[in-house]
Order: structure tokens, then C-alpha cells, then sequence
């Protein structure tokens, strides 16, 4: 085995208990991760091992995304942009290093993900998106 992958594990306690058990570092950790739950504290740790994260539910996943998208400083973003709420989510996890495979089935929504590259967040829209940390996850498991 020469690279693996986890998911769910949301404490460095956590992951060191499995990297000091493993002889292969794992290169990518998939954890929920959104505005509203940044896993600051956890991609912080990865650095140390080369570990990136990949963010599970990047816009709020099933029945959240409406939460994320009527979000009060999103939609400001969003319309400072001329973009929609989703494009300025999916843009501040380019921005802050997050790998975010969002997933539709919706033709006009794969486009509309994909329309983010001709814009960037400000330093303060960062900070703004940034500030909206609730360290708040929406699925349990």
C-alpha cells in the first residue's frame, strides 16, 4: 500500500492514535466541512504529516445547504460578486485549501459550481467567512 485515505476523525488524538499505528501516513482526510464547521484546529494538526483535508458536505449537505445559502454574510458576499451563495461557498473553500467535490446531479448546479474561477474573495470577505465558524456539524456519524 503506498497512500491511503480516511474520513471521520475529528480529533488529533484521533488520527495520532492511528498514525502511530500505521506505516503509510494517510495523505487525505475527508471530514464535514463547511462555513459552519471549518476543522480549523484539525487541518491545522494534518500540516504536520502532509495530510490535506477534503471536505465532506462542503455546502451544508443534505437539507443543511439552504441553511449555508440563506446565510445573511454569504448572500452579502455573493452579491458584492454577482455570484450565488453556493459559487462564494465553494470559492472560500478554494481559497482556504480545501479540496470540496460538491456532488449534483443537476446539469445548470455542476455548472454553476464549476463558474468559480473567474472571482476572488477578499482578504476581509475571508475573515468575514471565517467568523462564521460554529464548530456547528450537521450529520452525527
Amino acid at each position: 500500500m503506498k497512500s491511503i485515505g480516511l474520513s471521520n476523525y475529528y480529533t488529533p488524538k484521533d488520527f495520532d492514535r492511528l498514525v502511530n499505528a500505521v506505516t503509510v501516513v494517510p495523505a487525505l482526510l475527508q471530514n464535514e466541512t463547511h462555513p459552519y464547521h471549518q476543522s480549523s484546529k484539525m487541518k491545522e494538526h494534518l500540516k504536520q504529516y502532509g495530510t490535506v483535508m477534503e471536505s465532506w458536505f462542503p455546502l451544508g449537505g443534505r437539507g443543511n445547504t439552504q441553511k449555508l445559502f440563506n446565510d445573511k454574510t454569504i448572500k452579502k458576499i455573493a452579491k458584492a460578486h454577482n455570484k450565488t451563495s453556493a459559487q462564494v461557498i465553494l470559492r472560500w473553500h478554494l481559497q482556504a485549501g480545501n479540496i470540496a467535490i460538491p456532488g449534483s446531479s443537476n446539469e445548470d448546479h455542476i455548472k454553476e459550481n464549476f463558474e468559480i474561477f473567474d472571482f476572488e474573495l477578499t482578504k476581509d470577505e475571508m475573515k468575514q467567512m471565517g467568523n462564521l465558524d460554529k464548530d456547528e456539524r450537521f450529520a452525527d456519524y
